[in-house]
């Protein structure tokens, strides 16, 4: 119910200082968003069909970014049709912004996502920041911990921290943050978070962010709490290599609810990262002609606290645009072997446009996926015997402000099939 009661604050808030959005009251009232209405169905074995209905309202009015007040609205409604009913509110965002070229101010209040600036995720409260020049953000925050799941906000848990954020040219970026996290009154955890974009030219890109925990009881082997690395080198148009290291507490949970809640259908037979407290790996990309890619990669998986260990080699290949016909085609396989690894995998799909509308089938064995199971709010990571996926999607829009998306999905396994279906009609302004 907190969480409720700081919702209704929150659009009473918005609903009472509308009015003084108006910087100049003859400007055109701005208006961009889009709604979404989705309905996804699931057939599993030995199962009641499960089947939900959700809404998302996707919105940003009086001003563009960075043009004075304006006001974020991003969020969806889901409802279970099923036997066991049940409705859930995720909230995105739900905040007031100011923000303009020729002020030094920022301002920000609701419910917002501070990755790119503190890296602590969803919060409910506010953010004032400072530009002491062009594409340097000096600001704090200040609220409780939040989820999307708006219904589990803990007015326990509180969020504090500063942070500073530089944005330069060719997508540079930069932030620093220090955090404090306190449930009841006690510390709970302490530390910085460092992110940063860095393309040293069209060659080299480095990607990255880690958590250093600051708290007098952490031990110093456990202060890298989380660290992620990605470096892009593209020496000639011929090849390109990717590196790419982590290593941290388990799964990012936070932002596989937020993905997995924007695509109940997402399965991914590359989800086993999640089961891991590092992982590293190398990728090879050969463009021998234009349209035509092909790579190898090696992945190292290791589930430090039980000394588990699992590597991969991927192989794979992609052509776009055959002999002009517009017809795509990839895919992979990979071999997995180690002490808890996976059988080995593959992946094909074809795509194709036929004018504005757009198809693709696939072909796959999966071993994790994710499932919606009664009485649970979120989906779960499951892992599946050998299943073998066939897959099929279409894609219609029928002006620039209307599409359909159409997806079915049937997963083979013997005495144990398995059918998705899920249908997304999206309205845009």
């Amino acid at each position: 119910m907190k969480g409720r009661r700081g919702l209704g604050l929150i659009f009473l808030f918005i609903i009472l200082i509308a009015p003084l959005f108006a910087d100049e009251p003859e400007k055109e009232f701005y208006f961009r968003g889009g709604f979404y209405l989705d309905w996804y169905g699931a057939a599993y074995p030995d199962s009641d069909f499960y089947h939900q209905l959700s809404s998302r309202l996707k919105v940003e009015l009086f001003n563009r970014r960075g043009q004075g007040w304006n006001l974020l609205i991003d969020t969806r409604n889901r409802t279970r049709l099923s036997e066991e009913a049940s409705n859930h509110l995720i909230l995105y965002d739900a905040r007031i912004n100011f923000e303009r070229s020729n002020s030094p101010w920022y301002l920000s209040l609701g419910q917002m996502n501070l990755y790119d600036t503190a890296g602590i995720g969803q919060l409910l409260g506010g953010l004032v920041g400072f530009k002491p020049k062009p594409g340097l953000l000096l600001g704090g925050y200040a609220g409780l911990e939040s989820s999307v799941y708006i219904s589990r906000t803990d007015g326990d848990y509180k969020k504090f921290g500063v942070f500073a954020r530089y944005l330069g040219n060719r997508g540079k970026r930069f932030s620093l943050s220090y955090n404090l996290v306190r449930y009841a009154g006690e510390t709970e955890r302490k530390y910085a978070h460092f992110g940063s974009l860095f393309p040293v030219n069209k060659q080299l890109v480095f990607y990255g962010n880690m958590e250093y925990e600051l708290a007098s009881n952490v031990q110093a082997g456990d202060r890298l709490s989380r660290i992620f690395l990605n470096v892009r080198y593209e020496p000639i148009q011929l090849i390109d290599v990717t590196a790419h290291y982590s290593s941290g507490r388990g799964l990012d949970y936070h932002g596989f609810v937020i993905e997995a809640s924007k695509n109940p259908t997402l399965n991914d037979s590359t989800l086993e990262h999640y089961y891991y407290t590092r992982q590293y790996g190398l990728r090879f990309s050969l463009n021998p002609i234009q349209g035509i890619r092909l790579f190898v990669a090696r992945q190292e998986s290791e589930q430090k606290d039980e000394n588990i260990l699992n590597h991969t080699w991927r192989f794979g290949f992609s052509a776009l645009n055959i002999a002009k016909t517009g017809f795509t085609v990839y895919g992979n396989y990979s071999v997995n072997r180690g002490e808890i690894s996976e059988s080995d995998s593959y992946y094909i799909s074809f795509a194709k446009d036929f004018g504005r509308i757009s198809w693709s089938v696939s072909f796959s064995n999966t071993f994790n996926g994710i499932r919606f199971s009664p009485g649970i709010e979120v989906p779960q990571i499951i892992h599946m015997d050998d299943y073998k996926t066939i897959a099929s999607d279409f894609f219609i829009p029928f002006s620039r402000a209307i599409a359909l998306s159409l997806q079915y999905e049937y997963f083979i396994q013997e005495k144990s099939n398995q059918h998705l279906f899920f249908i997304r009609l999206i309205l845009r302004k």
